[in-house]
């Protein structure tokens, strides 16, 4: 497991060209890996609590709020696990995704609005799904043209969730 990045291989004589790739928008074996469930969630934040001698400062509620979100092609809901372990271990909510994301690679199609990109995501923030094909590979390439190829990335990256043939953003956190 790699997370939600894909391997590129670097040829076809690569020591990487004889493994199976396991997508989280779209492969249903392994998908609940991918992230916490809401049972590994309360788990952890039983043990949190229990552990915790200063005032709670992070509530079972908010965790869901900031950091669950991400769906997999089994209709189930996920969250992001990095962030879930920091906040706890931090005792305070917080953007934690933003420490381990690739923000520059998509800031240019947001800027310059490619293919009316920042119109949809101000959908997006507004609540509303927005409708789109993705693309696994599309975090690969240098020059993305499209919509669906910058909300394929935006997916592969995990700032959008892909759920039912629409994006949006997962969670108060992103």
């Amino acid at each position: 497991m790699t997370g939600i990045l894909p391997i590129s291989k670097y040829s076809s004589g690569s020591e990487l060209n004889m493994f199976t790739e396991y997508a989280m928008a779209k492969s249903r074996a392994f998908s609940e890996y991918f992230g916490f469930s809401d049972s590994e969630v309360d788990m952890l934040y039983e043990r949190y609590c229990r552990i915790q001698k200063k005032p709670l400062f992070v509530g079972r509620k908010e965790l869901r709020r900031w950091y669950d979100g991400y769906a997999t092609p089994a209709g189930k809901s996920l969250y992001n696990p990095r962030s879930v372990v920091l906040a706890l271990n931090n005792n305070s909510l917080g953007n934690y995704r933003t420490s381990s994301g690739p923000y520059d690679e998509i800031f240019y199609y947001i800027k310059n609005n490619v293919d009316s990109v920042r119109d949809a995501l101000a959908l997006m923030i507004s609540g509303i799904p927005v409708m789109t094909k993705i693309q696994e590979y599309a975090a690969v390439s240098r020059n993305l043209e499209t919509k669906e190829e910058i909300f394929s990335a935006m997916v592969i990256y995990g700032f959008l969730s892909y759920e039912n043939g629409t994006v949006s953003i997962p969670n108060k956190e992103l």
